[in-house]
């Protein structure tokens, strides 16, 4: 279980921003997929309102 912090450059949409993801990795990793969840609440076409990613 990992917690990442993204912080945005001086230019662009989320300028200035800084963005918390938790991400696990499940321990059958390479057959199960990761799980990422964004914790900072942000409007994003990928990312729903509960913070789930959608690609």
């Amino acid at each position: 279980h990992f917690f990442l912090v993204f912080s945005c450059l001086d230019e662009g949409y989320y300028q200035g921003g800084k963005f918390q993801f938790e991400i696990e990795v499940p321990d059958a990793y390479n057959m199960v997929p990761p799980k990422v969840k964004c914790s900072t609440r942000i409007w994003h076409p990928n990312i729903t309102e509960t913070g789930e990613i959608c690609l």
